[in-house]
Formats: structure tokens, sequence, C-alpha cells
């Protein structure tokens, strides 16, 4: 609900786990059906709502708890704070999540190698059209040395392959593909579809 104060304050809020142009929409709608605000806008790029409030009509952990029921994250800036810490906050944050997100799909990759040579020999068993694919016909004569190297594999059955695979893939996908999860998840719990 929009007010006019004589006297408005205004307040720049960081707002995390903002994917794509609707969830700024939609946190920047809520902020401006909340009582007591003027005017608000939140910019994807720099991850924070700038809103422009009536100081006696709502308080800043009211804004705060608004950006919180779209089901993004948003905390106060700490009191006397510039906008260059913050934005070197922001920063750091993003960094770190590059970080992250660099070490997740190197054990990725390395997964998914093991799992495409490991799965070499459950396509040869089960006969399941996959030598029609011309890349497993490519790739089938290192099943061949891989079977050599270690002749005992040739001994696993096929269901032994596919819990083989199974195990080696579901924790990669519940921890690498974690943040997608918990956000569709926290998307659904707030009755919203995003990215």
């Amino acid at each position: 609900m929009t007010t006019t104060s004589p006297h408005p304050a205004t307040l720049t809020i960081p707002v995390s786990g903002m994917t794509c142009a609707a969830c700024s929409g939609r946190v920047q709608r809520t902020l401006e059906k909340t009582e007591g605000v003027n005017s608000a806008n939140v910019n994807l790029m720099t991850g924070a709502a700038t809103v422009e409030f009536d100081p006696d009509a709502t308080s800043p952990e009211r804004l705060v708890d608004a950006i919180r029921s779209t089901g993004y994250g948003a905390e106060l800036p700490a009191s006397g704070a510039r906008s260059e810490d913050l934005l070197e906050t922001q920063d750091l944050a993003r960094a770190a999540e590059v970080r992250d997100l660099r070490r997740k799909f190197g054990v990725s990759m390395v997964v998914a190698v093991l799992a495409m040579v490991f799965s070499m020999p459950l396509a040869e068993m089960t006969g399941s059209g996959a030598m029609a694919d011309p890349l497993m016909r490519l790739m089938m004569p290192l099943n061949d040395v891989l079977l050599r190297a270690f002749p005992p594999l040739g001994e696993v059955s096929a269901d032994g392959w596919r819990w083989t695979l199974l195990a080696l893939t579901l924790p990669l996908v519940g921890w690498a593909g974690r943040h997608f999860y918990s956000r569709a998840w926290a998307a659904f719990r707030h009755h919203s579809a995003d990215m």
C-alpha cells in the first residue's frame, strides 16, 4: 500500500537468491504493497532493494520480513554502513559463490566421466540400442580396455552396474544441484514459479 510521508526515509536492503527479472519483480511488487512504502526499486544486478518509506507507518524490520515472505533472503545492513561497504560485502559473497560453483563443476566433470565409463559395460550388457549411437560406437573400445585392465569388472551384473551408477551420481546431484532444489522448494512454498 503506497502512502506519502512528509518525512520519508530511504533504505537499501541487500536481497539474496534472485536469479531473474521475475524474481526482482516479485520482490518489488511485494514491497510496493507493504503499508507505509512510498516506492520500491529492486535491482537484480546489484542484488539490492531501495525502498522509500514512512518510518511512522512501517519499520526496516517489516520491510525485510516482506522480502523474506517472497522466498528470498534479506538482511538489514549494519547501522551506519556505507554503500561502498555493502557493495564490497556483495562482491565477496559473489566471489565465494563463483569459487563454490567452480569446485562443484570440477567434481561433477570427474564424476560424469566416471559415470560414462562405468555405463559402457551396462549398455553393452543390456543391448538397449545404445550401440546405434555413433558416440557409443566410438567409445566402446574404451570398454574393452577397461575390462582387460580390470577383469573382475566383467563379472558385475547389469543390476550391479545400475546400483554403482546410482551410488556414484545421486550424492553428486544432491550436492552440486542443491541450490537449484532449495530455490525451487522456496518458490513452491511461496506459490510462485521462477527460474
